[in-house]
Order: C-alpha cells, then structure tokens, then sequence
C-alpha cells in the first residue's frame, strides 16, 4: 500500500490520506484474525483512524463495500403434536387473545458457549 499521493492539509501533521489508500487500509482491517492495532501500526497510523476507516468502508462511505452479510442456518424441529381439548368456552371473538403455553412453541439459539432461550410468551390472536 503505497502512501506517495498524501496530500498535507492546511492543519499541522495532518495528512489527507486519498480514498482508495483509505479502502485498501479498511479491507485489510476487515480480514478476519487481524489485529487493527498491529495494521495500524505497521502503516504509522493511529488504530482509531483505522477502526473510523473501516466502519466508513462497511458503511459504503469510502466507495462500494465488499463486505457481505452471512446468513446463519436455521433449524426447525418440529415439537411432539399437543392433543387439542374440546372447547367448552363459548367461541372467541375476533379481538380475543389466547396465550400460548410455554410448551406449545419455544426459541432456542444455540451459540457455542450457550442456548439462549427468550422468556416473553408468544401470543396466538384467532382468525374469525
């Protein structure tokens, strides 16, 4: 990465550092197991311009981002079928609400170090 096109601004020491040496500084900033701080300094720069160059770059602010989105896979697996009951309520009007049972559906995230299971209870709303 060559730094000769580094124009010095009017303000003492501070250098205007052009847009594409900005993206190469950033893409090597986004690569994975790579220490900011270390590129930062092998580049005689200062790690916080680096981390605001490479928030810029995924942003689309220094040109176009490489930086794709990963989708994560998701599994459903389907929970053992609940018998209905017979209603004995008279039936329920389109405004009603009916909890659900904890059982009935749940979340699990499961990360490497732990399963996330979220406790606000999810609530059915019948159709007419």
């Amino acid at each position: 990465m060559s730094t000769e096109n580094i124009r010095v601004s009017g303000r003492k020491g501070r250098p205007n550092y052009p847009v594409a040496y900005k993206c190469q500084v950033a893409i090597a900033a986004c690569e994975p197991d790579i220490s900011v701080a270390k590129l930062a300094q092998a580049h005689g720069l200062n790690p916080n311009m680096v981390f605001k160059w490479r928030r810029q770059y995924r942003a689309g602010q220094l040109g176009k981002s490489r930086v794709e989105t990963a989708l994560m896979p998701v599994t459903i697996t389907p929970e053992p079928a609940m018998p209905m009951a017979t209603p004995t309520a008279p039936a329920m009007s389109y405004t009603d609400t009916m909890p659900v049972p904890a059982s009935a559906s749940s979340i699990e995230i499961e990360l490497p170090s732990s399963t996330v299971r979220p406790k606000k209870q999810p609530v059915l709303t019948p159709r007419p």
